[in-house]
């Protein structure tokens, strides 16, 4: 009669620690998805930020590029005479000039935008398939 309570003991006991380890595995991959959550909107915000900054400075450039372009155009008077052919040569040097640069930030601001680059969603990733792995009835004990 003592064996099979220590044996009910031992069984509840066992029991207790599968089910904690359980809620425990629960809980870090929760912790896990709010931390991913929180970089994620981090990460926006900070794209955001980084959008608004070229915005201003695309036009604080745009008003220099004005000044520029109306000066280069009253210098090359004595070199292109009709006004005409310089303000259409300055023209194409500028459109090129600024969809190089607008190529350029549109390019890293879709990085900055880019979730699934996140150190925190690879995390997550990984954690809910070591979870998956580890809950399913042909388990390897294998640790990334």
């Amino acid at each position: 009669m003592d064996v099979r309570r220590a044996d009910t003991g031992a069984t509840s006991s066992l029991g207790e620690v599968v089910r904690r380890i359980g809620d425990d595995v629960k809980t870090i991959a929760s912790d896990e998805l709010q931390l991913a959550k929180i970089e994620l909107t981090r990460g926006m915000k900070v794209a955001a930020a980084h959008a608004a900054a070229i915005l201003l400075g695309g036009v604080v450039a745009l008003v220099g590029i004005g000044m520029l372009c109306v000066t280069a155009v009253v210098a090359l008077e004595a070199v292109i005479p009709p006004l005409w052919l310089r303000m259409t040569i300055m023209a194409v040097l500028y459109l090129v000039a600024g969809g190089t640069v607008a190529g350029i930030f549109a390019r890293k601001l879709k990085q900055d935008a880019n979730p699934i680059e996140s150190d925190a969603y690879g995390e997550a990733r990984a954690t809910v398939e070591n979870i998956k792995r580890g809950l399913s009835p042909g388990r390897g004990h294998h640790a990334d």
